[in-house]
């Protein structure tokens, strides 16, 4: 490699599958017809199963948790899901969505975050940004206030641009894969284009 492509290659050029990833979200997104935005698969067990909106809007709001340990930014705003986790029952509770177009946008906006990251140099792939050390800290403070052990986390210390982006390309894949069975369930069928 010549050193003009060396001093352009970007972290996003590291990470391609992050980026087809996300690619491959979007697509799936955009197929999704509106009219099964609400569907859910039935769980035999009984069990909660996201529908298509609260699919994609779970991985939204994904993409701006992982972003925000980058930033720093400590804050609920923005957030499609009404609290950090399921309720006792195992239900996710959602904001409503507001239709296939708010849904995408949220999509598209936190793509826009999640690229300002990607388009940085290679050379930041194992930085430690400002925001992730005080991310960190406030875990860090809250485990030791509630005794828990913090001895692998300490360990782990605070993560790198690419341990973030990593994270975010496998949460994004596993969801990713659940919309793509539900749309097979629905007679939907989208197969991406060779890299």
């Amino acid at each position: 490699m010549d050193t003009q492509a060396q001093a352009t290659c970007t972290v996003g050029d590291q990470l391609p599958w992050t980026v087809m990833t996300l690619d491959y979200t979007e697509k799936l997104a955009e197929i999704t017809p509106e009219t099964d935005l609400d569907w859910r698969p039935v769980d035999p067990s009984g069990q909660f199963c996201f529908s298509f909106a609260e699919v994609l809007m779970h991985i939204a709001d994904a993409r701006l948790m992982f972003i925000r340990q980058l930033t720093g930014e400590q804050t609920n705003e923005g957030y499609w899901a009404t609290s950090e986790g399921p309720n006792e029952d195992g239900v996710w509770e959602f904001k409503d969505h507001g239709g296939k177009q708010a849904i995408l946008n949220s999509l598209k906006s936190t793509r826009v975050m999640t690229e300002h990251w990607l388009n940085k140099p290679e050379s930041e792939l194992l930085s430690i940004t400002d925001g992730a050390r005080k991310i960190f800290e406030t875990h860090l403070k809250f485990f030791r206030d509630n005794d828990r052990d913090t001895t692998d986390y300490e360990r782990r210390g605070a993560p790198s641009v690419m341990r973030v982006l990593n994270a975010l390309t496998v949460h994004e894949a596993g969801h990713r894969g659940s919309l793509q069975t539900m749309l097979h369930l629905k007679g939907i069928n989208y197969v991406a284009e060779e890299a």
